[in-house]
């Protein structure tokens, strides 16, 4: 099977990729010395797993990378060009799948923080269009900040037969909406699995997906602003969602 490569950087983001997958490691590059207390650590921990470690030049490793916020190390993954994720097993094995799907997010910051935040909230799963979005990139693993590591992860471009097949295996789908009255705070308990939809930055939620749905709701604003950031309202949404999966238990 083909390989291609990732790179993702910065100490906090590679200390995490270390800590829970290493074996996804194929070479590790580290600015050359002098190193802090913090890169010492990364390197000492590379060293004890037999890692390939290479020293570059710090502009090296931002050309690497696309970034110079990269603190002097950059880890590059191996990835398997096919999706390598079978969401029939998924759906088979994990009980009361907590599911968020990222419909055409557009800045990697923003897909990076909601993807950290799902992790946070316990989601198990991310489903990511993969045509008219950005891409896993450095700098949203960078932004995830280990978020991604635990995580399964499903891009398509037919998000729409994914969600039948969710809905066949008795999984509720959730929409988000600045135009329905309808309010987070009103969905009853979750008696099973769950799968949230997370629109883009100003344009949200697709017709066709929101048709979709078992329910669209949204965040009620109490003040003067239209609307909420998209990673902020990820946030206020799955936490409140997953109260009410606790709930059940």
């Amino acid at each position: 099977m083909k390989e291609t490569f990732q790179y993702i950087y910065g100490i906090h983001t590679c200390n995490a990729q270390l800590k829970l997958d290493p074996n996804s490691i194929t070479k590790v590059f580290f600015k050359k010395p002098p190193y802090n207390n913090h890169l010492k650590t990364i390197f000492d921990k590379c060293k004890s797993l037999s890692l390939d470690m290479i020293e570059l030049e710090r502009d090296r490793l931002t050309s690497l990378c696309l970034s110079s916020k990269h603190q002097g190390i950059v880890i590059e993954l191996s990835s398997k060009l096919s999706s390598g994720f079978n969401l029939d097993l998924y759906l088979q094995t994990e009980k009361n799948p907590f599911i968020v799907i990222f419909d055409s997010l557009q800045d990697p910051r923003n897909l990076g923080s909601c993807i950290r935040t799902s992790n946070a909230a316990g989601a198990s799963l991310i489903i990511k269009k993969k045509s008219n979005s950005c891409e896993i990139s450095p700098l949203v693993h960078k932004t995830a900040s280990g978020g991604l590591q635990g995580l399964s992860l499903l891009e398509t471009n037919n998000v729409l037969s994914v969600i039948k097949k969710l809905k066949n295996n008795n999984i509720r789908v959730i929409g988000t909406s600045d135009a329905v009255s309808k309010s987070i705070y009103d969905l009853q308990h979750i008696m099973s699995g769950v799968a949230v939809i997370i629109g883009a930055e100003g344009e949200g939620v697709s017709r066709s997906l929101l048709e979709s749905c078992d329910d669209v709701c949204s965040i009620p604003i109490y003040g003067s602003v239209e609307c909420l950031n998209v990673a902020v309202a990820t946030g206020i949404t799955l936490y409140q969602i997953k109260k009410l999966i606790k709930k059940t238990k």
